[in-house]
């Protein structure tokens, strides 16, 4: 199953679009992210792809006439994928952070495009997203969907996506029935902005054109502030608002007008049982801060319960 995921105005997940294909190619990302410009995306410009360097992608976006391509849309680097990979090279798990920390400088990183993989060169395209937690946090919530049939698989994909919806919609309702100009997300980060510019000190030279000059308290910066007047564009209510229908009996299934689909005999499987993932684990598969499994007598790594040294003779 492949997934678009997207954040809304409170920058929580959005999802956008799921397709099931036989594999990860060229061929499938290619016609997964057509679909993503004509029927999600559309006419709008200026969309920033993060993903994880698959080469399918890679050679969908970079190749010539590329809706991802600048200046009609932005592909950037998923930083955890990324800096995986770095680490599978050099084996270095003090580099690794340094890397995940732009701190690091070195010939494999100045291989790739600043603007590609730190926020620092992004020119605010990523909208501050460094990784594709997102699309790995929904899987989540479509636990138990690996491996199901097909038909098992979308309806559990459709009636969680419902549920989704459903939690989230009245929240946008209700912040706006309260007089809430701005997502809870957006206003926690401007009360503390105004905690901490409390200490600051304002000079007004034209209120009426918001120019303002400001002396940090700690560092006596001097900042020349021109306030313009500014709207909320992220219509956070309207992200929720779509509604879903139940899904009929497939008696009662328009007939599609699509040429009929048939399946590929090539991939008929003969022998009984539950079929082997072909999914290749990486960094991603491992929670931050753990060291693999630990054994269940003394919490310790490196060994398991039937070979641990604490175990009672």
């Amino acid at each position: 199953m492949l997934i678009a995921m997207g954040v809304d105005g409170n920058n929580q997940i959005l999802p956008l679009a799921f397709v099931i294909v036989e594999n990860e190619s060229y061929d499938s990302w290619n016609w997964f992210l057509y679909y993503i410009k004509s029927h999600v995306v559309k006419e709008r410009e200026g969309i920033c792809l993060i993903f994880d360097r698959h080469l399918g992608i890679l050679k969908v976006v970079n190749e010539h006439g590329s809706p991802w391509l600048e200046p009609r849309g932005f592909h950037r680097y998923c930083l955890r994928h990324f800096i995986n990979n770095f680490n599978d090279k050099f084996r270095n798990s003090e580099l690794k952070a340094l890397a995940y920390r732009a701190g690091s400088q070195n010939q494999w990183l100045e291989r790739h495009p600043l603007d590609r993989w730190t926020l620092a060169h992004d020119d605010g395209r990523r909208y501050g997203l460094l990784t594709t937690n997102l699309s790995e946090i929904f899987n989540s919530v479509l636990k138990g969907a690996r491996f199901l049939p097909i038909t098992a698989c979308v309806q559990l994909t459709f009636y969680r996506l419902v549920h989704y919806f459903e939690v989230r919609r009245p929240l946008g309702s209700s912040a706006q029935a309260n007089g809430d100009a701005y997502t809870p997300q957006v206003v926690v980060k401007q009360v503390a902005l105004m905690s901490k510019a409390s200490a600051h000190s304002l000079r007004s030279f034209n209120r009426e054109k918001g120019i303002f000059k400001l002396i940090t308290q700690r560092g006596k910066n001097v900042q020349v502030v021109n306030l313009d007047k500014k709207t909320c564009t992220c219509e956070y209510c309207s992200t929720w608002a779509s509604k879903f229908s139940p899904l009929p009996h497939e008696a009662y299934w328009p007939q599609s007008q699509s040429r009929q689909l048939l399946p590929n005999l090539e991939l008929l499987r003969n022998k009984k049982g539950r079929h082997r993932s072909t999914r290749l684990r990486n960094g991603m598969d491992i929670k931050e801060g753990k060291n693999g499994y630990l054994c269940g007598i003394c919490r310790q790594s490196g060994h398991n319960r039937k070979k641990c040294p604490s175990k009672p003779r």
